[in-house]
């Protein structure tokens, strides 16, 4: 009987966390569809910081106090994370504003994506001879994307643009299947309701007039949402589109990674096992922890001083959390 009781609970549990999600969807889907420039604006300003804080949380609680065989996926993990980042920042401090525009941009956009591809397709290859498993499959895969990449290279680097917070949703896929497998298929349903609201949005905001940009800042959240590259798109559906993935994006690394996983919550310090194990780096990881949260008070102060500038400065910089997702993801599979 105590065993039945226990799984009705979880059932119940499941419901109401998937009820929860898709209440929190039409919610944001509607007030992000009205006022698409709005919600952008105060989403980044709110969420931004503290969301990196907590991805960098998580990533560290996941990192092994010895690498043993995995040390050579780790090293080109991380060594593609600072090599890719740099050339990134590289290339947007010397061009200035080179997100979307210029000839040289489809060049270099197209290098940079083919780096990309073939850093994550090595991960997959490196990942597959860690389980003794043939992933060379990955390779063949990544040399076709990265085709695709230079054929074209502005239309790949918007759909990351856009891919991207789908990541965060994989990673807490991944993390309901090992902390909380009994509401894996309430997930699913989760993430199947997920196309159905962007069919809403696009259906009610195709016909939409595009948005203003009369400010620099107006402009810079709709060229990054993709209206140049896509200019017979209404502006609209692209904002409302990108908020709301974004807010999911939010959503799941602030509230649901550690509502499933108690090694996320921020203070469970003892959780991590490079603070609490006697061969770990407890000063180090205090250290990282305490920079990320004194980042998170610097970007606040400077959206509250120059909102424009500190959003390009986080967006530019930004590029190192994403990719420091993929080697952890694809160790997850």
């Amino acid at each position: 009987m105590q065993e039945i009781r226990v799984n009705r609970f979880e059932l119940s549990s499941a419901h109401v966390f998937l009820m929860a999600f898709i209440a929190a969807c039409a919610l944001g889907a509607v007030l992000i569809g009205s006022f698409p420039l709005q919600l952008s604006i105060i989403t980044i300003f709110l969420f931004a910081g503290p969301h990196n804080f907590m991805e960098l949380r998580y990533f560290v609680a996941r990192m092994p106090v010895r690498w043993g065989r995995s040390r050579t996926y780790y090293l080109v993990g991380i060594g593609g994370v600072l090599v890719l980042a740099s050339a990134y920042l590289t290339l947007y401090f010397a061009s200035g504003n080179w997100l979307w525009s210029g000839v040289n941009w489809q060049l270099w956009a197209a290098v940079w994506n083919t780096g990309l591809i073939l850093w994550v397709g090595s991960l997959f290859y490196l990942r597959g001879r860690q389980r003794r498993s043939d992933w060379s499959l990955a390779i063949a895969v990544a040399c076709i994307l990265a085709a695709a990449a230079w054929i074209v290279p502005l239309y790949w680097s918007l759909a990351l643009v856009y891919i991207h917070p789908f990541v965060a949703m994989w990673f807490l896929e991944r993390q309901i299947r090992r902390t909380r497998p009994e509401w894996l298929r309430a997930y699913h349903f989760c993430l199947a309701s997920i196309p159905i609201f962007l069919l809403m949005l696009w259906a009610s905001l195709a016909g939409r007039p595009s948005l203003t940009e009369e400010t620099s800042l107006f402009w810079r959240i709709v060229q990054h949402a993709g209206s140049e590259i896509l200019p017979g798109v209404s502006s609209h559906l692209l904002v409302a589109t990108h908020v709301f993935l974004e807010s999911i994006h939010y959503f799941v690394w602030l509230l649901l990674i550690p509502l499933v996983d108690r090694r996320a919550i921020p203070w469970r310090l003892n959780e991590i096992p490079l603070f609490s194990n006697v061969n770990g780096w407890p000063k180090l990881v205090a250290g990282l922890l305490i920079i990320s949260l004194s980042l998170t008070l610097i970007l606040w102060a400077g959206f509250s001083i120059d909102y424009l500038t500190a959003r390009d400065v986080y967006f530019a910089f930004a590029i190192g959390h994403v990719l420091a997702e993929f080697p952890f993801l694809v160790k997850m599979l």
